[in-house]
């Protein structure tokens, strides 16, 4: 595969992920989609080898990190709209304790799951500053990151670039 069909691939591959999360952002009216998963589009077109991109992972990762988040923001800062606080006041700090347990909790999955994924804090720290509140915001972003993992199987399966092995697939990236 030469680079030309290597950058139609990718920038494919990128263009149907930003477009799924804007559509289902667009019909679902939870905006927060956008800044919670678009950063994870980015790392999954540019890294689509690497172990930690695997669909499983990506789902497991992201579903784990929005669920946290909403957990923590539930628990801790409950109620409090993000844009509405006030510098130096007590639902601020609130929200700033639900960002920082939503972190803890989603590095300690992390360990456990034994994955590392960067863009899954941006998502949980979303959630726990209160961008998805409800329970059906929830359910819609953990769909929007579903469908991620899904266009990176289809990605994985049919792609030129995954047909030969992942050796000779890293050695021809470098070539320009």
């Amino acid at each position: 595969m030469n680079s030309n069909e290597r950058m139609l691939w990718t920038g494919g591959h990128g263009v149907l992920l930003l477009l799924v999360l804007a559509g289902i952002a667009f019909v679902s009216g939870y905006w927060a989609i956008l800044p919670a998963l678009g950063p994870a589009a980015y790392l999954l077109v540019l890294d689509a080898h690497s172990s930690d991109n695997a669909p499983a992972k990506v789902a497991t990762s992201y579903g784990a990190a929005l669920v946290i988040g909403w957990v923590a923001y539930q628990a801790i800062a409950q109620g409090i709209a993000p844009t509405t606080i006030e510098p130096m006041s007590e639902p601020g700090l609130r929200l700033v304790g639900s960002a920082l347990v939503a972190f803890a909790g989603t590095t300690t999955v992390f360990y456990i799951l034994h994955t590392h994924q960067p863009m899954a804090f941006v998502a949980a720290f979303t959630t726990a500053i209160g961008a998805l509140p409800t329970i059906q915001s929830l359910v819609v972003a953990v769909t929007a990151a579903l469908f991620m993992a899904g266009i990176q199987a289809a990605r994985r399966r049919y792609s030129p670039e995954f047909s030969s092995s992942p050796g000779q697939t890293n050695a021809r990236l470098f070539e320009m």
